[in-house]
This record gives C-alpha cells, sequence and structure tokens, in this order.
C-alpha cells in the first residue's frame, strides 16, 4: 500500500525534489517570521521592514528570469547545486549581520542565488513526468511548504533562546547538505544526466513542432491566465510580509505568537500543495487554476474586515491552503503548456515578474500603512483581489 501511493506520487525522484525545495525555503522564507525581533532589534519602521523583504525580492525577480535563460542552456542540475549552496551561505551572511545595512546587502545576494533554483528546479522536476506532473509538482510545493510551515517554529524558538543571529545560522546547514546531494546524486539521473547531450543536439531532439514555436509567441498564449496569477499574487502575496506585524500591532498578539501563526499558515499549504496536485491530475488543471484564483478573494475580504476570532482564523488557514494550491497548478499548466526548450525562460519570466512586483509593493504598502494604518491597506487591497476572482471566472471559457 505505502510503495504504491510512494510510486503513484513519482518515488525517490519526487521526493528528492520535495526535500530539496524544503532545504532551499527554509532559508528564504525565515526573515518573514523573524521580521517582528529584527523590526524590535534595529528599531525599524514598516517601509524599512518592507525594504528588507524587497531587497531580497527585487534581485530574485530579475534573476529568475536569468537564471531560467541559463537553465535552458546549462545542466539544470548544476543550477540548481549552485542555487541551494548559494542560499546557505547568504543565509549564514544574514547571521553574521550586524545592521541594517549589511542585511540588504547580504539580502540582495541571496535573491541572486535565488535565481538559480526555481526556473530549473521545476522544469528539471518535470522532465522526468508526464501523467503524473501535477502530483510530482504538488510534492515539490509540498517541500517549500514545510520549510516555510516549520522555519517560524524553529526561527522562532533558536532567536527566543538565543537570537535572530544564530536562527539564520543554524537553519543554512539543510540548503549547504542539499547542494552537496544534487552534485553527488542527482547530476546522473534519468533525463538531467541526458541534458548536456540534449543541449548539443536540441535543433534535432527538440521536433520540428516545438522549435516553431519563438517566446514571444508561447508568452502570448500564456499571457492571460499569466496575468490573472500574477495579479493574485500582487493583491495576496504581496501582504504576506506584513501578517506578523499585522497581527502584532492590531490584534495584541506576542512576536512568537505572531511568528508561529505565519508557520501555521504555511504548515498548512502542505494539504493544499497535495489537493493541488491531485486536482490537477483528477480534475483538470485548468479548472485547478481557476479555482485557486477565484478563492483567494473572498478569503483576503474575510482577513481584511473581520475581528480577530474563529472566522479570522479561519481566513488565514484558508489563505495558506490557497496559495501552494495556486502555485502547484500554476506550474504544471504553464510546464505542459511549454515546450522543452523554452521552459526554463517561460517559468522564469512568470516567477521574475511575480517576486519583482512583489517587491515594489512591499515599500509602497509598508510606506501607505505608515500614512494610513494597515487596516485601511488591507481592505482596498482585498476589493481588488475580489476584482480578480470575478474576472478569472468570466474569462475562465477563454483559456
Amino acid at each position: 500500500m505505502l510503495k504504491k501511493i510512494y510510486d503513484n506520487w513519482g518515488g525517490g525522484i519526487s521526493f528528492f525534489f520535495c526535500f530539496i525545495h524544503f532545504s532551499h525555503d527554509l532559508s528564504t522564507g525565515l526573515l518573514l517570521a523573524l521580521l517582528p525581533f529584527i523590526k524590535a532589534d534595529l528599531g525599524l519602521n514598516y517601509f524599512q521592514s518592507g525594504l528588507l523583504v524587497s531587497a531580497f525580492a527585487i534581485m530574485s525577480g530579475f534573476s529568475q528570469i536569468l537564471g531560467g535563460w541559463l537553465g535552458d542552456r546549462v545542466k539544470r542540475w548544476a543550477m540548481v547545486a549552485i542555487g541551494l549552496f548559494g542560499i546557505g551561505l547568504t543565509s549564514i551572511g544574514l547571521g553574521l549581520s550586524s545592521s541594517y545595512v549589511m542585511m540588504v546587502i547580504v539580502l540582495i545576494f541571496m535573491g541572486i542565488f535565488a535565481g538559480a533554483y526555481h526556473p530549473s528546479a521545476v522544469p528539471a522536476l518535470s522532465s522526468f513526468f508526464e501523467d503524473k506532473r501535477g502530483k510530482a509538482l504538488g510534492l515539490h510545493m509540498i517541500g517549500g511548504s514545510i520549510g516555510f510551515g516549520i522555519g517560524p517554529f524553529l526561527g522562532t524558538a533558536i532567536a527566543a533562546a538565543l537570537n535572530w543571529h544564530m536562527a539564520f545560522i543554524f537553519m543554512a546547514i539543510p540548503s549547504l547538505i542539499a547542494s552537496a546531494s544534487v552534485f553527488l546524486w542527482l547530476r546522473n539521473k534519468g533525463p538531467l544526466g541526458k541534458q548536456a547531450r540534449r543541449i548539443r543536439t536540441d535543433k534535432l531532439a527538440a521536433g520540428a513542432a516545438e522549435k516553431k514555436a519563438s517566446l514571444g509567441q508561447v508568452l502570448k498564449s500564456l499571457a492571460l491566465i499569466m496575468g490573472l496569477l500574477v495579479a493574485t499574487v500582487f493583491t495576496s502575496g504581496s501582504l504576506l510580509a506584513f501578517i506578523p506585524l499585522y497581527m502584532v500591532d492590531y490584534f495584541g498578539f506576542t512576536n512568537d505568537g505572531a511568528a508561529i501563526w505565519l508557520g501555521v499558515i504555511r504548515a498548512i499549504g502542505i494539504a493544499g500543495s497535495l489537493l493541488g496536485g491531485w486536482l490537477c491530475d483528477r480534475w483538470g488543471v485548468k479548472k485547478t487554476v481557476i479555482l485557486t484564483i477565484a478563492g483567494t478573494g473572498p478569503v483576503m475580504i474575510m482577513f481584511a474586515y473581520l475581528p480577530w476570532g474563529v472566522g479570522m482564523a479561519a481566513a488565514l488557514l484558508l489563505l495558506g491552503m490557497l496559495m501552494p494550491m495556486r502555485e502547484t497548478a500554476a506550474q504544471t499548466y504553464i510546464m505542459g503548456k511549454t515546450p522543452l526548450h523554452l521552459q526554463g525562460m517561460v517559468f522564469g519570466i512568470y516567477f521574475g515578474i511575480g517576486m519583482q512586483g512583489q517587491s515594489l509593493l512591499q515599500p509602497a504598502y509598508g510606506g501607505i500603512m505608515d500614512a494610513v494604518g494597515m487596516p485601511v491597506v488591507f481592505a482596498v487591497v482585498a476589493l481588488v483581489s475580489v476584482a480578480v476572482s470575478v474576472t478569472s471566472l468570466l474569462v475562465s471559457k477563454k483559456l
């Protein structure tokens, strides 16, 4: 029974990618959970707090596109290994940072290395599967959800017992181990072991039909769905960084309590990733994408307008479910609609635009929050999110 489940979800390859994604996001997702500690320790305002997140996101957004371009031309396993090693190294650098300026500089370098991972990891994993692609990518998303979920708990515990500096240092260890594992084991597996030869004979191997498709043609065919997905990220995703601060400043939570709730939101994403992958393979990828976009607006309304209580807690849990469900479905859809020789670039553009938009919006949101208050910003963004949800339902037949 367990062997059947194991094989049905992609076997050793899927679970290995789950582990390395966990290692990657354990470090990159730690900043949000430790932001209240850093804000209090360094005496930052909301704008400066948002700028810390943006320092990583801005550079990561740019580097996703370059990472995708390189991933289509060099060995993808090498890009994955470099990304993991760089994330571990810069996480240690954050732990050793003694000033706000130093943190910003290190986060910029972390963003550069982050661009090497996703645009190569997702196409690399996708190349192993056809009929189980949704489940495989869902399991990959679970690794990130576990990293984001466990990270706040472990990071908060370390920060409370020692300090936030040591939290970054300890959390760097798994990504360094994962980098070595990719170099020693993954590079010789299946399609990745043959990728160098595929690159040299790409014009023949990709097939005439695929080679006729240019980057512009592929992006045009995906423009509507990618636009809806990015708009959803700009709303719900951009405000996620401020949820711990919102809970501390307006609901009276302690720093520890807010960080733990962020961990709960991330952890519930495990179920979201599983459900998203299962729905993609059983119900249909397009239907799953529309469901997650349409469901985000009402959840954002709940979060923005309800007082703290059962309803608000439910909104946080639903948000934690929908985000990885949406991303699993989005990645499965994009990989299925993109020729092999353009997968890294197309995914890098999609992922990069999402991160770039968040990086620009987060300091802007922070500045507006300093002027008018966090509740006003959450309320307005929730209304925009509803508009995106309604639009997705109206145009769903055109996708």
